[in-house]
């Protein structure tokens, strides 16, 4: 996809892209532009033209990186920016799904269940990602002001040094997590695992709007990946923070499910199992006999050095095999290899 210059009707970015609509409405400037062009538009609404164009570009292409352009932003716009897309998941598009949610069951007493099901599944997932957005504003957000603060200050005081030191652009990115694994897999189940007499058209725009959330999500943190980090970085370097202990990543194979999900999983797959001819564990989807061995093992909660000894192989032959098994079913959370599992009789839902 070609990238958007200044000189491009705000019309036509649209066009090349419907997805950017929300994405300019965060710049306050709404629809109804006329034949404006960008640049016009941008001095317009006294909007920093190339920062403008690095976001448009870097949500409509996956490798865009304005290297060249990133010392020229002031950090801070991509704050605001970044909050102002937050208010935006919180106040729009969350809602607006949950709404669809509702009509799934609406008007089948029959499919009661489902909804409560697939309510208390996204609710699960909101809770986490509004856990996530509150972490950036309270601690990461303010980190990053008191280091725009100091960097444009040209001073830092012994004080001030001790207090960032407590915190870095590295910690914040070990404290990313699956939240967009967990939007994945909830697909997977309304498009896979949800049967029975339910709104179809409530359905088909559940999916679609977790599909708009989704590409919405990973191209925000993109920009946080390739244009705030660089950027804080930079100024961290300038004032010469001391070198910091990087935190130790949560272990990625610890199942994760709490004790009311794996209730959830449990109950869903009992209420859809009846529906789907029970499959042979043996060659499922094209799992490998050892495959099914470490999938029953994982969906127990044992983690990988855990299996490792279990089945007396080497760690690194569990991890090729998770690998494997992520791949072949397209299912990348614990909760979700634990449904797949239950629904094809590898695991008891006992």
């Amino acid at each position: 996809m070609k990238l958007v210059t200044a000189s491009w009707k705000m019309a036509d970015v649209i066009h090349s892209n419907y997805l950017l609509m929300p994405v300019i409405n965060r710049f306050g400037v709404p629809p109804g532009f006329g034949e404006e062009s960008v640049s016009s538009l941008c001095r317009k609404h006294g909007i920093h033209i190339d920062f403008f164009l690095a976001i448009i570009n870097a949500y409509s292409n996956e490798a865009y990186f304005p290297e060249k352009e990133l010392q020229e932003f002031d950090v801070l716009m991509l704050v605001d920016y970044l909050e102002k897309t937050h208010s935006y998941y919180l106040d729009q598009q969350i809602p607006l799904i949950e709404s669809l949610i509702r009509r799934l069951g609406h008007n089948n007493t029959r499919s009661r269940s489902t909804l409560r099901l697939v309510t208390k599944f996204f609710q699960g997932y909101k809770r986490e990602l509004v856990s996530h957005l509150k972490r950036e504003e309270t601690v990461t957000f303010p980190y990053i002001r008191r280091v725009n603060e100091c960097f444009r200050a040209g001073l830092i005081t012994k004080e001030e040094k001790r207090r960032l030191s407590q915190y870095s652009m590295t910690a914040y990115e070990d404290e990313h997590d699956d939240v967009d694994e967990k939007l994945f897999d909830l697909k997977n189940i309304l498009i896979k695992y949800v049967h029975g007499e339910v709104d179809e058209t409530a359905r088909e725009s559940i999916v679609f709007e977790l599909f708009r959330l989704e590409r919405d999500i990973q191209d925000h943190t993109r920009i946080e990946n390739n244009i705030l980090n660089p950027l804080v970085r930079a100024m961290e370097k300038a004032l010469l923070l001391p070198a910091k202990t990087r935190r130790p990543t949560p272990v990625s194979d610890q199942a994760n499910a709490t004790p009311t999900e794996s209730r959830l999983i449990q109950q869903l797959a009992r209420m859809v199992r009846p529906h789907r001819q029970q499959a042979s564990p043996a060659g499922s989807d094209g799992l490998t006999a050892r495959e099914i061995d470490v999938l029953k093992l994982v969906a127990h909660g044992f983690i990988n050095k855990h299996i490792a000894d279990r089945l007396s192989i080497s760690l690194h032959t569990v991890i090729s095999h998770r690998k494997h098994i992520t791949e072949k079913l397209q299912i990348k959370t614990v909760p979700g290899l634990t449904v797949y599992a239950i629904l094809n009789g590898i695991l008891s839902s006992e």
